[in-house]
C-alpha cells in the first residue's frame, strides 16, 4: 500500500515585485501553515519523506511544516520537477518515486496538484486551496502502478 499527500503551499504575498519563483509567504500563509502543521502533526509524523518544490513559497511552507512536526528538516528534500503547474509532469515524477518509500508528502502548486489528485483518485476530490492537503491511499505497492486511490481531504478551515 502507498500513501501520497499533496499539500498546496501556504498563501503567498503579492506585496513584492519579484518573479513567481521567488514570491514569499504572506503573514496569513505563515499563520495558516503553522496551524495546519500543529493540528495534524501526528498525521504527518507517519510520513517518511517530504518532497518540495524549490519555489520560495513552497520551500518555506515545507520548512515550517517539518520544523513543527519533527523539530528538524532531515526528511525534507527539494525537487526541481515539483515547480510545475502541469499535472502530467507531477504524475510522471510520482510514477518514478522510489518504492522504498511508502508514505510520501509532496509540497507544491496548483493547478497541477489538484489535477493530479483528480486523475489518481477513484472519485473527484475537492480543489486544493492554499495550506490544504489531500491524502490518496493506493492498494498498489509500486508507485509506477498506482491508480484510483481513495482520498482523505483536510482544509485549513476544518
Amino acid at each position: 500500500m502507498k500513501k501520497l499527500v499533496f499539500l498546496r503551499h501556504a498563501k503567498s504575498s503579492w506585496e513584492y515585485n519579484v518573479e513567481d519563483y521567488d514570491r514569499p509567504l504572506s503573514v496569513k500563509g505563515i499563520n495558516d501553515i503553522n496551524k495546519v502543521s500543529k493540528k495534524n502533526s501526528n498525521f504527518f509524523r507517519k510520513f517518511e519523506i517530504f518532497l518540495t518544490s524549490p519555489a520560495n513559497r513552497a520551500l518555506h511552507t515545507s520548512t515550517i511544516l517539518t520544523r513543527n512536526v519533527f523539530n528538524n528538516h532531515r526528511n525534507l528534500k527539494v525537487i526541481d520537477e515539483l515547480y510545475s503547474f502541469n499535472y502530467k509532469i507531477i504524475m510522471d515524477y510520482i510514477f518514478e518515486l522510489d518504492n522504498n518509500f511508502s508514505n510520501v508528502v509532496l509540497v507544491g502548486h496548483n493547478p497541477a496538484f489538484s489535477y493530479a489528485a483528480e486523475h489518481l483518485s477513484e472519485k473527484k476530490p475537492p480543489e486544493l486551496k492554499t495550506s490544504d492537503w489531500i491524502m490518496l491511499e493506493f492498494q498498489q505497492n509500486d508507485w509506477s502502478k498506482i491508480n484510483l486511490g481513495s482520498y482523505t481531504y483536510e482544509s485549513k478551515k476544518s
